[in-house]
Formats: C-alpha cells, structure tokens, sequence
C-alpha cells in the first residue's frame, strides 16, 4: 500500500564530491608545498631554460590546501545539513519515539493509513 512516504532528502553527491576535491586538493597542495623545499640547480633569474621560481609552488601548494579546507567544510556543511530533518508522522499514525529516524529504505506497514495530501514527513 502507497502511503506518500519517502526517505529523508539526502545531498550524498555533494558530500562525496566534497570529501574527493579535498583529498585532491590536499594531496596537491602537500606536493606543491613540498617541490618548494625541493634541491634543484641555481640558475638565473629570468634565465632562458628556467622552469618557474620555487615559491610559485609554494604559493600554489598553499592555494590548494586551502581550498582542501574549503571543500572539506563544503561536505562537513551539507552533511550537518542532512542530519538536521526531523521525522514527522502524520496525525493518524502511531506515535514514535523522540528522535526516531526510520532506517533508509524504511517501508511504513501496510496496517498504517494513508497520510494525508501534501503531508510532509521531514522538517
């Protein structure tokens, strides 16, 4: 029996794709910050045959881990932000206890009524 309800919204893509951009940024930014320490020949500045200062990886490695910081807060934000709906049961429904969350693909027993139209299970 159809009875309207649906699991909690959830946002797992934009957690996962998070959590990788901050292991790509970081193991980035650990290799840039770590090529700045890196021995290499002395050579001119501005010399022909020059690869790019060794501060440019520094600065560049830096960049990175920062925006490791940023994409970690970005899943540590929408995974705050799924935890936050609250499970409602519709008025004929049996009571639950507080704080219940149904498990994920939680199915309501047949023996429970039909929610009413437009009832809106997470708050």
């Amino acid at each position: 029996m159809f009875h309207g309800y649906s699991d909690a919204p959830t946002h797992r893509v934009l957690i996962t794709v998070g959590w990788c951009a901050a292991g790509a940024f970081g193991l980035f930014g650990l290799l840039g910050v770590f090529m700045m320490g890196a021995p290499s020949d002395p050579c001119d500045p501005d010399g022909i045959g020059c690869g790019p200062e060794p501060t440019t990886f520094g600065a560049v490695g830096v960049a990175l881990l920062g925006l490791a910081v940023v994409a970690a807060g970005w899943s540590l934000f929408w995974h705050a932000r799924d935890k936050r709906y609250r499970f409602q049961p519709p008025p004929n429904w049996p009571p639950v206890a507080p704080g219940w969350r149904p498990p994920p693909q939680w199915s309501p027993p047949p023996t429970f009524p039909q929610a009413p139209e437009g009832w809106s299970f997470w708050r």
